[in-house]
């Protein structure tokens, strides 16, 4: 009977240290859902050389576009509005300025791209999307918006997928890190 009884106090003690855990991961979520700016973008990991680009040094690449009408779509497909234009560099074009670092041409399919906020939120893309697709060129590092420099709001950098259906999904705002990483199976 005192086995059951004890049994039985773990259990619900366990369910409130459980239930705390959550409450405190919440508030961590919601404590950390606004970036902070970031002065440098650094792309590392499976390339060539690591770089750690500037402001100027992207305003400063040779691919620098604008983009216009971009209509911006969450998960759910609603509508969030629309930017006028954005004007940055095309994620292909800082990768190649990187160099892939791979040991076999096959190996290219095997790269993942991950793009990372300073917030905790990331995004991932493949080679294929990047460099095997018409619409490559339209996932783009983005630092002005509708003619302005991004503020605290976006973050100095960030990363926009124009090419996307719902493009506001895999949007990353105070873009800080670029990783490529090999994936094995």
């Amino acid at each position: 009977m005192k086995t059951m009884l004890f049994q039985k106090r773990m259990k619900v003690a366990g369910a409130a240290v459980l239930l705390m855990g959550m409450m405190a991961v919440n508030t961590v979520s919601a404590a950390d859902e606004k970036g902070e700016m970031s002065t440098v973008l650094t792309v590392s990991g499976a390339v060539k050389k690591t770089l750690t680009l500037s402001l100027k040094d992207l305003q400063d690449m040779k691919q620098s576009k604008q983009v216009n009408d971009i209509a911006i779509v969450c998960q759910s497909g609603a509508n969030k509005g629309q930017m006028e234009s954005l004007t940055g560099v095309p994620l292909k074009t800082i990768l190649l300025e990187a160099g892939l670092n791979v040991s076999h041409p096959k190996d290219f399919r095997k790269l993942a791209i991950i793009a990372k906020a300073t917030d905790p939120y990331w995004v991932t893309y493949s080679w294929g999307e990047i460099f095997n697709r018409q619409d490559g060129d339209g996932v783009m590092v983005y630092y002005a918006r509708d003619g302005k420099l991004l503020d605290e709001k976006e973050g100095q950098f960030a990363l926009m997928p124009t090419g996307d259906s719902r493009t506001g999904a895999r949007q990353v705002k105070w873009l800080t890190h670029i990783e490529v990483r090999k994936l094995e199976p």
